[in-house]
């Protein structure tokens, strides 16, 4: 994937660190993370369950308060921002969850949940134009206005998510942050959503923070991967850096676990996997 023209990250986390836990035991789920992303950019953020990935995107977003560290939007801290730079910041960042069968609200319409967000920055002047903004989004995303008075329930799994990510992209976002918002979809829908947020980040112009465990996913979406580790930052870089020359143990590891469809290569992979570990 060609990478786009570099410039003033857009969005970005300085040593960011936040632990849990009680006096006696405490964790530190993420210990000194910092990454940019670039208007137009991708980054990917990849590891195994509990290496961190989640709860740095909240920390970014605000869900969780970090311990240490700081958020930059335009190049401006949050923390000690004036109220302008904090609203701005909530518009133009949005988050997409990993699962959409518990991030809308059963009880609220495709049209309350997608127009929420118009409301809550006033940003429709009328009823109508509010209405004509949440079916323009709603056809961005691949529904239409017939949709618009039923319930969460009566929706697949990716349905749902596509209704997700139309309410994310009803304020008008210059950054989406995803949270594997595909993990919890059947493999057959997964494609298809993949598919369309590439689409509306090319379309839109967006910067998108992408967490995922699929490596061969991050692979095909993202411009550049960060590796976490129990909280760490092993290795990061433009994706064709990290995948094709990883220097990391634990990079090696991860991108060992890809499944091949060939047979023959997979096994071949695999015993040079483990005449290097020998040879180490």
């Amino acid at each position: 994937m060609t990478h786009p023209t570099t410039g003033t990250p857009i969005l970005e986390a300085q040593g960011l660190t936040r632990s849990f836990g009680s006096r006696r035991t405490t964790t530190r789920a993420v210990d000194d993370v910092s990454f940019s992303v670039a208007p137009g950019a991708i980054l990917g953020i990849v590891g195994e369950s509990g290496s961190g990935k989640s709860t740095t995107l909240r920390c970014v977003v605000g869900l969780e308060r970090a311990d240490a560290g700081r958020v930059l939007f335009d190049g401006v801290p949050l923390v000690g921002a004036n109220r302008e730079t904090q609203r701005r910041f909530r518009r133009e960042v949005q988050m997409v969850f990993q699962d959409p069968y518990s991030s809308l609200n059963p009880r609220m319409t495709v049209e309350m949940i997608v127009g929420e967000g118009l409301d809550i920055h006033k940003m429709a002047e009328s009823r109508q134009a509010r209405r004509a903004r949440v079916v323009e989004v709603l056809e961005l995303v691949g529904l239409d206005a017939t949709v618009l008075d039923r319930y969460p329930r009566s929706f697949s799994g990716g349905q749902r998510q596509r209704i997700a990510i139309a309410r994310a992209l009803a304020v008008g976002p210059r950054v989406l942050v995803c949270d594997e918002p595909v993990s919890a979809l059947d493999v057959s829908v997964q494609a298809q959503v993949v598919n369309l947020l590439l689409e509306m980040q090319q379309q839109l112009g967006l910067a998108v923070v992408f967490v995922a465990h699929d490596l061969a996913l991050v692979r095909h979406l993202c411009h550049d991967v960060m590796v976490m580790q129990r909280g760490v930052v092993v290795e990061n870089g433009p994706c064709a850096d990290v995948f094709d020359r990883p220097q990391h143990e634990y990079t090696k590891s991860l991108l060992a676990a890809i499944p091949i469809p060939d047979p023959d290569r997979d096994r071949a992979r695999r015993a040079a996997a483990a005449a290097e570990r020998r040879s180490a």
